[in-house]
């Protein structure tokens, strides 16, 4: 076992493998006949091979992952096209319609876990700030500045959710959701900071700073008091991503040849 200091708690404990993205969404995103294939932007391969380390102790890590991931994890979207998600945020009818885009309230709808839904995103958007997840690098994955304390005891909840930060939640329609997943990322945005990540059916986007996008109050899933949920074809943005990263990284011997075996 590993002694050291837990960075979520700040207490002195036995520190466990923890996961960045919970271990079982590799699972959830296996082929039948193939492993996870994993895309960073130095590479892309095909492997079973998780990025985790002795970060945090036992009962943060639960906290972080755990309480989310068993609500949530058996409601994405999967390859057969159904999706338990949007099954449920559908139940109701949406607050505002704009063409093929909708907004759900689930602060309406007791089948979502608002509370568990945020506590698992924000942790997963805080566990990239503080650690590289790669042995190549000391950079944490994503820079959080001085909102990563504010995020810290506002998972510890000892702290409302930060001021100057926007959470959106991004549904995607059954038939365009990606069953696949990405690392948290830094965006594109210019007059914020804006952080990214995508699981089966689901993106979620993190802006940080003093000039936030003017709409993002009425968006913000953890301070708008409706919990907003946007409904919406976000695929090309999902997709287009992939692209951009799989053209960069180099691709693994082993990866190329299962490649080429599906397509002839």
């Amino acid at each position: 076992m590993t002694s050291g200091i837990c960075p979520l708690c700040r207490a002195r404990k036995e520190l466990v493998s923890s996961h960045l993205i919970p271990r079982a969404m590799y699972d959830y995103c296996r082929a039948p006949d193939s492993e996870p294939v994993l895309v960073t932007t130095k590479v892309m391969m095909q492997t079973s091979r998780q990025l985790q380390h002795r970060l945090m102790c036992s009962s943060c890590e639960h906290s972080l992952n755990i309480g989310g991931e068993e609500w949530l994890l058996p409601l994405l979207a999967t390859i057969d096209k159904t999706f338990p998600l949007l099954d449920l945020i559908e139940t109701l009818p949406p607050e505002a319609v704009d063409g093929d885009d909708r907004i759900y309230a689930a602060s309406r709808n007791p089948a979502i876990h608002v509370d568990r839904l945020l506590h698992f995103v924000m942790g997963v958007f805080w566990k990239a700030s503080i650690h590289s997840w790669s042995g190549n690098s000391k950079e944490p994955l994503i820079e959080l500045g001085p909102y990563g304390e504010k995020v810290r005891t506002f998972l510890r909840g000892e702290t409302p959710f930060p001021k100057n930060m926007g959470l959106v939640i991004g549904v995607l329609p059954r038939e365009k959701a990606v069953v696949s997943f990405s690392y948290p990322y830094r965006g594109l945005a210019k007059d914020c900071h804006n952080f990214i990540f995508y699981i089966p059916g689901v993106q979620v986007a993190l802006n940080a700073g003093k000039r936030l996008p003017t709409g993002m109050p009425t968006f913000c899933f953890a301070s708008h008091p409706l919990h907003p949920i946007l409904v919406a074809d976000l695929s090309s943005d999902v997709k287009s991503v992939f692209r951009g990263v799989i053209a960069k990284a180099h691709k693994s011997r082993r990866l190329v040849k299962y490649l080429r075996s599906h397509t002839m």
